[in-house]
């Protein structure tokens, strides 16, 4: 029972930290417009996008993993306060950082421009990335019954 315990504990932070780093490239519709970068432009978006996904976005999701897996409670509400908090950190600290440096470089964007250009272009990705979040933490961290798991006859 512990190793099953933690082999979904492990599972969901690998998923956090997975889905934290490669956030930019689930943001399909930015993707498409991303050019090179105006600061590097030999740099792949991931050289950009590690440290900042890591530090400020997979560390923070994961301690409030484990602050939520105190409370005793599997529910969908749970895994979607993992979820949205993912959507508004991914967008604040790597969408507008790409956004800024591969496409508001090349052009004139006022502040107010460009963030209501990023969201606009990802929005439908984030809200997508918040539900699979939910349901897939959901899905890991379920408990089995015995009508789930095929032992009830």
């Amino acid at each position: 029972m512990e190793n099953i315990r933690q082999s979904k504990l492990l599972k969901s932070i690998l998923f956090i930290l997975f889905v934290s780093i490669f956030q930019p490239f689930f943001d399909i519709l930015l993707l498409l417009q991303y050019g090179p970068a105006a600061s590097c432009l030999d740099c792949f978006i991931l050289q950009q996008t590690f440290y900042i996904s890591l530090f400020y976005i997979a560390i923070p999701l994961i301690i409030l993993y484990l602050l939520l897996k105190i409370i005793n409670w599997n529910s969908l509400i749970k895994y979607a306060l993992i979820g949205i908090p993912f959507a508004v950190l991914s967008f604040y600290k790597v969408t507008l950082l790409l956004f800024r440096d591969r496409i508001v470089a090349w052009s004139t964007f006022t502040e107010k421009e460009m963030f209501s250009s990023a969201l606009i272009a990802s929005f439908p990705t984030l809200l997508i990335q918040v539900v699979l979040i939910t349901k897939i933490l959901y899905k890991i961290n379920r408990k089995e019954t015995a009508y789930n798991s095929g032992l009830a006859q």
